[in-house]
């Protein structure tokens, strides 16, 4: 009886630390639309698990990125915001700055605002943790 307890309590521990691998390694849905991918993005990252929460925007980035700019504009700011997150100050600093670029060459109105102050906002951020 002892015997069976323990393999039944590894056992359980053993699962429990494999479930959030599984999670992060399954494909995203193939018939999520841009609201539901952005939405699982952020729930991901909530639950601190990046990896997922990048594969879910650029899911969206290239599910929809080429045909809804707004869906672009906010995908590629949360994708630059978990690099920050991450201290991956370089690739955030591309992404914000990219979205920057955008914004520089856009008919202002085009574009979601809020992204335009996150980015820079985002940048100064990365400016202050690097001193």
């Amino acid at each position: 009886m002892k015997k069976s307890t323990t393999f039944f309590a590894i056992a359980a521990v053993v699962l429990a630390f494999s479930l959030p691998s599984c999670e992060s390694n399954a494909p995203v849905p193939d018939d999520l639309t841009s609201k539901q991918l952005i939405q699982g993005g952020q729930s991901a990252f909530e639950k601190g698990r990046y990896k997922v929460a990048l594969r879910y925007y650029n899911a969206a980035l290239e599910r929809f990125g080429d045909s809804d700019t707004a869906v672009f504009v906010e995908a590629k700011y949360e994708i630059g915001h978990i690099y920050q997150q991450q201290k991956k100050y370089e690739f955030a600093s591309n992404v914000f700055s990219e979205l920057l670029e955008l914004y520089s060459v856009t008919i202002p109105g085009q574009l979601p605002g809020e992204y335009r102050k996150l980015s820079e906002l985002g940048l100064e951020q990365i400016k202050k943790a690097q001193k």
